[in-house]
């Protein structure tokens, strides 16, 4: 299965146990994992914080709502989206009410145009290879967003991305590439933060209307 694909993601993920396994050790298998776990979690609170109170936020892929939590301690609303149904039962537990989950290709979301204040997206784009899958996602994000879109991205020039590139597997983007989905979604780079800088392949990407040149 080629996983570095829109479809192939979303069938990590078809059954029950696929779901719950995520949720349970995806982030506490080893001490590396814990602590991409906090960071995540920390880019993400500040993003939020950074909306304001009373702003409202996509999250997609929501997952097991790993994230929901967040949302809450900021003070911004909270919508899920995921294409995985079993995903989408852990997340409504996580929530509490399952209106505020919904099943969604993200590649065409069922919301209006500019329908929340900003977009989360973590741990989606950067597993995807195929670059019109990327963009429709993108374009969509922005659609239905009125501010920002945070989102991950496997970067390719660092000690992961060359090994996966010597193996044969994706390897990850470069910023321009990644400028370039940035711009067919009629957005900008204006923030880019590393995990690490050599040893994690993940970035966090602050996409707005206009804004300052990529760093």
């Amino acid at each position: 299965m080629n996983d570095a694909t829109y479809d192939g993601f979303k069938r990590r993920y078809e059954t029950d146990a696929d779901a719950a396994g995520y949720r349970d050790r995806r982030f506490t298998r080893s001490r590396r994992w814990r602590r991409i776990d906090r960071r995540e979690q920390e880019i993400v609170r500040r993003f939020l914080a950074s909306l304001g109170r009373g702003a409202s936020a996509l999250d997609v892929p929501c997952g097991a709502g790993r994230l929901v939590h967040l949302f809450g301690e900021t003070g911004v609303g909270y919508t899920g989206a995921d294409v995985a149904l079993p995903m989408l039962a852990l997340a409504r537990q996580a929530t509490g009410d399952a209106a505020l989950v919904v099943a969604a290709d993200a590649r065409r979301l069922p919301f209006a145009d500019g329908a929340f204040d900003a977009v989360v997206s973590v741990r989606l784009m950067h597993r995807i290879l195929e670059g019109d899958a990327r963009a429709a996602m993108l374009r969509e994000m922005a659609r239905v967003a009125c501010g920002p879109v945070l989102a991950t991205y496997y970067l390719r020039w660092n000690l992961r991305g060359v090994r996966k590139r010597l193996s044969g597997r994706f390897p990850g983007l470069t910023l321009a590439e990644i400028g370039q989905d940035a711009r067919s979604a009629g957005l900008r780079i204006v923030d880019v933060i590393r995990l690490g800088r050599w040893t994690e392949q993940q970035c966090f990407v602050r996409l707005e209307r206009g804004g300052a040149p990529p760093p």
